[in-house]
């Protein structure tokens, strides 16, 4: 028997976008069992798309609540569907998303969440490669310290993720909540604790950059709280917590030299545990003229 797949769609006020995506859900060669939009408080009218797409399940929220508040409501919802997928209002799923995605299920039933790579597209859909580069193979991630490695150097694509559903989603958001956005390692850690993630290098899905997204660079808190996580998942595995103690000190070396060199605002202060000597050379090999500017400009604040 094929596995049920419910599709939700977390939506606000990108009703272009919306529409395209939409176009994409419903042109499944294989379609989804339900297909449900979470709609935070658009100011454009949602009920309109009922006509174009009568089969789609509005479950609209007014006023808005936060986006985390609005992700919520779309993983502990109740689903009639042994798996969900909560997808964005601003991607678009080539056409045999869902029966690639039921394909692997079937086949990999020890997964409890699966999902795979994707093109990068521009804002005309002009191609700009693929979102994991790094993916070459299929990956299982069966243990914490496995995937800490993994985020080292890549990630799991969070649209096209399909996950077994559970009642635990609850308290996997608590948990990856105070992580900001760097919550979605935190959340599939605690997915991982229920049984293995399988990402598969088939590209089934398009990320697209536009502006307006929410995507910058990590807040330096952020991105200290993960890195504390990812040691914390290698506790019983002590190469894979070298392997990233030694990225963690290269990236926080990195970043706090970037961030001197562009006279940014430092918002942690440095803490020389974190120096990784190939990094620093690195950094003064690239940066030999931008860096005596730099240090002509601060001498002029004397």
């Amino acid at each position: 028997m094929r596995p049920g797949i419910t599709l939700r769609i977390l939506s606000h006020n990108r009703e272009e976008l919306l529409l395209q995506t939409l176009d994409s859900v419903f042109a499944q060669d294989e379609p989804f069992d339900r297909i449900e939009l979470f709609d935070n408080g658009s100011d454009f009218s949602i009920e309109k798309l009922l006509g174009r797409y009568p089969e789609l399940r509005l479950l609209g929220m007014s006023p808005a609540v936060s986006a985390v508040g609005n992700a919520r409501r779309a993983f502990t919802q109740a689903s009639q569907s042994p798996w969900i997928s909560v997808f964005h209002d601003d991607d678009l799923m080539h056409p045999d998303f869902c029966r690639k995605m039921r394909d692997a299920i079937l086949n990999n039933p020890e997964a409890v969440a699966v999902s795979c790579n994707g093109n990068v597209v521009d804002e005309g859909g002009n191609p700009q490669g693929s979102l994991v580069p790094s993916l070459l193979e299929d990956q299982w991630f069966r243990r914490p310290a496995d995937f800490a490695r993994w985020y080292c150097d890549a990630f799991i694509p969070f649209p096209p993720t399909v996950y077994r559903w559970s009642v635990a989603f609850g308290a996997d958001l608590d948990f990856a909540e105070p992580y900001g956005r760097c919550g979605d390692v935190a959340f599939l850690s605690r997915i991982l604790a229920r049984g293995p993630i399988l990402l598969r290098v088939e590209r089934n899905f398009s990320y697209r950059r536009h502006r307006g997204q929410d995507s910058a660079g990590f807040k330096w808190w952020e991105e200290t709280k993960r890195w504390q996580l990812q040691l914390q998942l290698c506790s019983e595995d002590p190469g894979a917590r070298r392997y990233v103690t030694k990225k963690r000190n290269a990236r926080m070396t990195s970043r706090w030299l970037n961030a001197w060199l562009k006279d940014e605002t430092v918002e942690e202060s440095w803490d020389w545990q974190f120096f990784s000597l190939a990094s620093a050379h690195r950094f003064f090999r690239n940066n030999k003229l931008r860096i005596l500017r730099r240090l002509m400009k601060a001498g002029t604040k004397l």
